[in-house]
């Protein structure tokens, strides 16, 4: 889902369009009726999509910022690794608040932003 789809009535928009030929395969009996509703439902919907798209294209970014995004899950796993490797090699023992302290940041991003495609 994009930022765009996010924002909620764009979101719905897109949303009614598929609830909508949901219902029109259930509800409508006339199949030339049911074949226009859908035609024009698909037409909705691939005109939001491209309206979304094309937003998304044309919004400013800050290269190194949407980088730094990017890179999010693979910087933070970097610095728990690495920060754990140095308190061993000072003989700090992990314990499981060293632990929560290590990787809290890490299980919240995680938690925030979700499952990464």
């Amino acid at each position: 889902m994009g930022i765009l789809e996010s924002i909620p009535i764009v979101g719905r928009l897109i949303g009614l369009a598929d609830k909508g030929l949901d219902l029109a395969d259930q509800a409508v009996t006339d199949q030339d009726k049911l074949v226009e509703l859908k035609s024009t439902l698909v037409e909705i919907k691939t005109e939001a999509d491209q309206v979304l798209h094309l937003a998304e294209l044309n919004t400013k970014t800050v290269p190194w910022i949407d980088g730094l995004h990017k890179m999010g899950r693979q910087l933070l796993n970097f610095y728990t690794i690495t920060m754990a490797v140095v308190l061993l090699l000072m003989n700090v023992e992990l314990t499981p608040t060293v632990a929560l302290i290590l990787g809290g940041p890490n299980a919240v991003y995680q938690f925030v932003k979700g499952k990464g495609k």
